[in-house]
């Protein structure tokens, strides 16, 4: 009899071993990672009931869609989002085409995809990250224009492609490298534009361009240095310069 009970007993020990195992194993099986294709919502999730082929929830929301991440392109026709363009994981405030089918971002994120990028890069035509272009900034990038193999970023940065620039640059198109061209601005760049060859520039700036006295706007002319154009702007009978 006794024999028989520690048996058993024995026979217990081992199957709560076996459970306490099988525990184990799904804990550490369980992703600590949301998956990607959840939808997600625009208020607060206050109650969740799952059944075997759908989950409900209820909450303070008004909108329940895909999690697109910080900048998404939309169909011309359909509005529809367009599945190839990876997530960007931050904040999204500029975007220009490459002419080839891409783009360029800039804005405040650290990963595009599963590719690691500081607020600026470059999506090829195919939706993939580029690789080889990484300017990587070290702040916020506002504003982006493109012009021939050049690519123009403002924003409120010290340093981008590894040299130090003050919230303006030029980077080249292809490689990623920044150039020679270094305004110096003394505040944020908001806003570029390029007509031809001349370079607009706006933001919250007092100097820029070989440290030429210029409160919040600039025109670069077409000598290909940082220096700015000798002009002046009247607005509303104020003169600024």
């Amino acid at each position: 009899m006794k024999s028989e009970l520690h048996a058993i007993n024995f026979t217990m020990v081992i199957a709560a071993i076996v459970l306490a195992a099988l525990s184990v194993s799904v804990a550490l099986a369980q992703s600590s990672t949301p998956r990607e294709e959840t939808w997600v919502t625009n208020g607060a999730v206050r109650s969740i009931v799952r059944t075997p082929d759908t989950v409900y929830i209820g909450g303070d929301f008004t909108y329940v869609g895909p999690s697109t991440g910080g900048g998404v392109p939309l169909d011309t026709a359909t509005g529809a989002l367009i599945y190839t363009f990876p997530k960007v994981d931050g904040t999204v405030h500029a975007c220009v085409p490459d002419g080839s089918g891409g783009w360029f971002i800039g804005g405040y994120f650290d990963k595009v995809g599963n590719v690691a990028r500081n607020s600026i890069a470059h999506i090829l035509a195919n939706g993939s990250v580029d690789l080889t272009w990484n300017p990587n900034a070290s702040n916020s990038i506002f504003a982006l224009a493109v012009s021939g193999s050049t690519v123009y970023a403002g924003g409120w940065f010290t340093s981008i492609g590894g040299q130090t620039r003050n919230c303006i640059a030029a980077i080249d198109a292809v490689t990623g490298a920044v150039t020679d061209w270094n305004p110096n601005a003394s505040g944020e760049v908001y806003a570029l534009t390029i007509s031809g060859s001349t370079i607009y520039a706006g933001g919250e700036f007092t100097s820029i361009g070989d440290d030429r006295t210029r409160t919040y706007f600039a025109q670069f002319g077409s000598d290909g240095t940082s220096t700015i154009d000798n002009w002046e702007i009247y607005d509303w009978g104020k003169r600024a310069h």
